[in-house]
């Protein structure tokens, strides 16, 4: 028997540009490396990145129950949890790495050129 959840997200289900779809959501990785740079450019703290991310456990049980009364919406809601979830592991497993991560070309308006990104070193999260 298959024991994975009916509602994990597969990579194609992921819908980069969704402005037709009030549903659609991001890459996980790339939601969890845009927190990553909050925390690394000292805009936000790990801490308040994690409780973003996080669904509290009363709201999640409460989200799961009425997901469970009403099946037409509890497919998204299933699918949205799930991606705060992935979101989540990806944040820490960024902070967790020594390898830093090089983000992805941005275009320079005044240059109309591609543009990576400056490297961005992983966060030790063991230090005070």
């Amino acid at each position: 028997m298959d024991s994975t959840s009916p509602y994990k997200i597969s990579p194609e289900q992921v819908i980069v540009s969704g402005s037709e779809n009030p549903w659609a959501i991001r890459n996980p990785l790339d939601e969890a490396r845009d927190l990553h740079r909050m925390v690394t450019y000292g805009s936000c703290t790990v801490e308040s990145i994690r409780d973003l991310i996080s669904v509290p456990s009363e709201i999640e049980s409460a989200l799961l129950a009425y997901a469970d009364r009403y099946p037409t919406d509890g497919q998204r809601i299933h699918c949205v949890l799930q991606f705060r979830r992935s979101v989540g592991e990806e944040f820490e497993r960024l902070l967790n790495s020594n390898m830093s991560f090089i983000g992805a070309p941005t275009l320079d308006p005044e240059e109309g050129v591609n543009q990576t990104e400056p490297e961005v070193q992983a966060v030790d999260s063991s230090e005070p």
